[in-house]
C-alpha cells in the first residue's frame, strides 16, 4: 500500500546539503523588521476575531547584490516560542529571507488551545496573504518564495500545496491571482490523520472539489514527521499513506519519517505529556513532546537543502 510513497533518506540529504551550503554564498548579517502582514479572504469561523492584517517578523539578509528567495514560517499552536526562529537563522546564512507570522496575537489569543483560535482555514488568510506581501517588496524574487510550518502551520503549508485558498474568495479576485502560488512547502509533524481523517470538518472543507480548493499547485510539498509522533493514529504509517488520500499531490510530496522522534522534537523547551482535543484527527489523546537536539539539527539542515534546492 504504502510503495508509492518516496521516503527521503538523511545521509544522501546531508551531503547533499554540504555541497549547496558549500556553492551558496554566506550571510552572516540580516535586517530584521516587525511588519504587518494584510491578510487574504475571510475567516470561516465565526468565533474567530476579524482581523485585515497579522504581525510577521521579517528577516532579510543585507549582502545580497539581487533579489532573494524567502520563506513563509507559520507557528504551531503553541504560538511563537522560538522553533520558528531556530529554522529562520539558519535559512537566513545561505541567504534566503524569511516572514515568521504571529496569527495569534492579533487576534487576541496566546495559543491554539483557546475557544476563538484560529483553526487551519482561518490561517490560510495569513498564509496567503504573506505570500502577496512578499511578492511586493522589491528585494524578494517573487517567483522564489516558499512555505514551511510547524504542526498545525505544517498542515496549512501542505494545504497551500493542494491550492486551497481562503474562505470566501473568488478566483478572479484582484488580491491572489489564481497562478500565484508557493513554489515550495515544507511541514514538519503535521499531524496528518488530522487533515485525511477529520471528515466532518478538515477533510469536508479542502477536498478536491470544494469553492476554495483551485487544483494542486504542481509545487514540490515535503514532510517530516516522527514515528512516536502520537497527534496520528499511527504515526509510522499516517503521512505515508497521504498520497493515496490524495493522489493529486502524490507526484509532489516527498515524506520523512524520523524513527522514535514525538511530535515537536524540535522545542527544546515541550510542555509535559497532557490531553489534546485536536490529537488524532481531532477525537483527542495524550500527546508527547520529547525535544530531540540531533533530530532538531538535521531537520534544520534539512529544510536549508530543501529550500536551496526548491526555490531556484
Amino acid at each position: 500500500m504504502l510503495q508509492n510513497a518516496r521516503v527521503c533518506h538523511v545521509p544522501l540529504a546531508l551531503l547533499t546539503l554540504f555541497l549547496l551550503v558549500m556553492a551558496a554564498p554566506a550571510f552572516s548579517e540580516v535586517i530584521s523588521s516587525n511588519v504587518d502582514v494584510p491578510v487574504v479572504g475571510a475567516k470561516c469561523n465565526d468565533r474567530v476575531k476579524e482581523v485585515s492584517r497579522v504581525g510577521g517578523l521579517l528577516r532579510v539578509p543585507t549582502k545580497a547584490s539581487e533579489q532573494v528567495p524567502a520563506v513563509v514560517l507559520l507557528h504551531s499552536n503553541a504560538g511563537i516560542v522560538g522553533v520558528g526562529g531556530f529554522y529562520a537563522r539558519a535559512l537566513n546564512a545561505v541567504g534566503i529571507a524569511t516572514l515568521e507570522i504571529d496569527s495569534y496575537t492579533p487576534r487576541g489569543v496566546r495559543s491554539g488551545s483557546e475557544p476563538n483560535a484560529p483553526v487551519l482555514c482561518d490561517r490560510l488568510q495569513d498564509a496567503w496573504g504573506a505570500l502577496v506581501y512578499l511578492a511586493k517588496d522589491a528585494r524578494i524574487n517573487p517567483n522564489q518564495i516558499g512555505l514551511a510550518g510547524f504542526s498545525s502551520g505544517g498542515a496549512v503549508a501542505i494545504m497551500a500545496g493542494m491550492g486551497v485558498r481562503p474562505a470566501r474568495l473568488a478566483r478572479d479576485n484582484p488580491a491572489l491571482r489564481q497562478e500565484q502560488v508557493f513554489a515550495a512547502h515544507f511541514a514538519l509533524y503535521p499531524a496528518c490523520s488530522n487533515i485525511m481523517d477529520d471528515q466532518q470538518r478538515i477533510r469536508s472543507w479542502i477536498n478536491p472539489g470544494r469553492p476554495q480548493n483551485w487544483g494542486a499547485t504542481g509545487k514540490p510539498i515535503h514532510i517530516t514527521s516522527g514515528t512516536n509522533d502520537d497527534f496520528d493514529f499511527n504515526p509510522k504509517t499516517d503521512c505515508l499513506r497521504m498520497s493515496q488520500e490524495f493522489p493529486a499531490i502524490a507526484s509532489q510530496l516527498t515524506v520523512r519519517m524520523v524513527e522514535g522522534a514525538t511530535h515537536a522534537f524540535d522545542w527544546p523547551s515541550p510542555p509535559p505529556p497532557a490531553y489534546s482535543p485536536f490529537a488524532k484527527a481531532q477525537t483527542g489523546g495524550v500527546v508527547t513532546m520529547r525535544y530531540s537536539a540531533k533530530e532538531a539539527a538535521i531537520a534544520q539542515k534539512e529544510m536549508v537543502e530543501y529550500f536551496l534546492k526548491n526555490l531556484k
